[in-house]
C-alpha cells in the first residue's frame, strides 16, 4: 500500500494535543488508542445482508497470531491487518467467500485531507500513507450500522464521523461527514480522499457515464501496471493515478470483478472517482491490487456546518451497465422522498 501524497506537521500541533504522547521506549509520535493487537482480539465489527458479509474496524492493526497450527514463515509479514487501515477491511459474497478487499488493508478509509489556512494534527508515526489513518477513531455500533468517529482535533478543530449500514441484499449505504469548527482564511478550500483497495481477478479500470445522464455512454478509466502479476523475481512496483478524461454525466462508476461488479454511487457530483492502477499491490499476489478511490473537493465551508456525502456500495453478479443505472435512479429517488419525508 503505497501513499499517494506527503503530508507535514509542526512543532506547535505536537506541542498542544493533550490527548496524544509518544510512548515509552518507541520512537515518534503515538495515540494511545491506536493498538496493535492479536488477531485473535480482532475487534472488528460484522455487518451482513442478504448476500453479503462485512468486516468493519477502526484503526487498530492486527497481529498474527503464533500457534503450532499457524506458523508464520520467515519473511511473511507479521501482520494480518495493518494499522490505521480503518472502515471495512473485508467484503465478500456468501455465496463465493472470497475477500474483494485487499489484504492487509480496507475500503473507504480517510487518506487524506487538506484544508486551506488549518494546520492539521500529527499522525501516529506507526500508521502509513495517511491522515485519518493516523488520528484516533471510536468505533461503535449504531442501529443496524456501525459508526466510526474522531473526537473534535484540539489543533485543527476537525472531526470526523463514518457510518455504514446493510441496505440491501447486495448492497451496503455509506455516509462521511464532517464539522471543521474553525476557519482561518475567508475562502478555505477544502479536500479529502478516500482509498479502496481492491483485491480483483485482472481489473483495474473503473467505467463512469458520460454523455447524456438518461442514456450515457459507459468510458472506461485507469490501465493495467507495467508487470506481471505474480512475479516476484525483479519486481519493480510501478503506478500512476487516472483520472476520467471525459465529463462524468453522474457521480456513479463501476468496476468489474471477474463474473461480478462493484459499483459506488454517490449523493453529490462534487465526489469524483480515479484510479491508481497499482495502488494496493505487493509483488507476491497473483491478482490485481488496484486502488479505486473517491475524493470530495470543495471550494469553501461554512464552520461548525456539518458537511459530506451519502453514498451506496453495490456488490452482485454483473447484468450490463444499464442495471447500474437503473439501480442508481432508484437509489437516487429513494433518498429524494426520504428527504421530503
Amino acid at each position: 500500500m503505497l501513499g499517494r501524497r506527503s503530508f507535514n506537521v509542526g512543532a506547535a500541533a505536537m506541542a498542544v494535543l493533550p490527548l496524544a504522547r509518544a510512548q515509552s521506549g518507541q520512537q515518534g509520535f503515538q495515540y494511545h488508542s491506536i493498538r496493535w493487537v492479536d488477531e485473535a482480539e480482532d475487534p472488528s465489527l460484522t455487518l451482513e445482508t442478504g448476500d453479503l458479509v462485512a468486516k468493519i474496524i477502526d484503526n487498530t492493526g492486527l497481529l498474527v497470531h503464533r500457534n503450532p497450527d499457524n506458523p508464520v514463515l520467515e519473511g511473511e509479514p507479521p501482520f494480518s491487518h495493518y494499522l490505521g487501515y480503518h472502515a471495512i477491511r473485508a467484503l465478500w459474497r456468501k455465496d463465493e467467500r472470497r475477500n474483494i478487499v485487499s489484504p492487509f488493508a480496507s475500503w473507504l478509509n480517510l487518506q487524506h485531507l487538506e484544508v486551506d489556512g488549518l494546520q492539521l494534527e500529527p499522525v501516529d508515526s506507526r500508521a502509513k500513507w495517511g491522515i485519518g489513518r493516523g488520528w484516533p477513531l471510536r468505533m461503535e455500533k449504531a442501529g443496524r450500522g456501525v459508526v466510526l468517529s474522531t473526537p473534535i482535533m484540539p489543533v485543527s478543530g476537525i472531526s470526523y464521523t463514518f457510518r455504514i449500514e446493510p441496505a440491501g441484499a447486495d448492497s451496503l449505504d455509506f455516509e462521511m461527514s464532517f464539522v471543521l469548527h474553525k476557519k482561518n482564511k475567508a475562502k478555505a478550500v477544502f479536500y479529502a480522499e478516500w482509498a479502496c483497495y481492491m483485491s480483483t481477478y485482472d481489473e483495474v479500470a473503473l467505467y463512469a457515464p458520460a454523455g447524456s445522464p438518461e442514456k450515457p455512454d459507459w468510458k472506461l478509466f485507469g490501465e493495467k501496471p507495467p508487470c506481471i502479476i505474480g512475479e516476484a523475481v525483479n519486481y519493480v512496483h510501478s503506478q500512476q493515478a487516472f483520472h476520467p478524461s471525459f465529463p462524468v454525466a453522474l457521480p456513479l462508476t463501476y468496476g468489474r470483478i471477474g463474473p461480478r461488479v462493484l459499483a459506488m454511487m454517490v449523493s453529490r457530483p462534487e465526489v469524483g472517482f480515479f484510479v491508481v492502477n497499482a495502488g494496493g499491490h505487493r509483488r507476491y499476489f497473483p491478482v490485481q491490487n488496484p486502488a479505486w478511490d473517491l475524493e470530495l473537493k470543495l471550494p469553501d465551508y461554512e464552520p461548525g456546518q456539518p458537511f459530506g456525502f451519502r453514498g451506496r456500495l453495490l456488490y452482485k453478479s454483473w447484468e450490463g451497465p444499464e442495471e447500474i443505472l437503473e439501480l442508481y435512479k432508484k437509489w437516487v429517488a429513494a433518498n429524494s422522498s426520504a428527504a421530503r419525508s
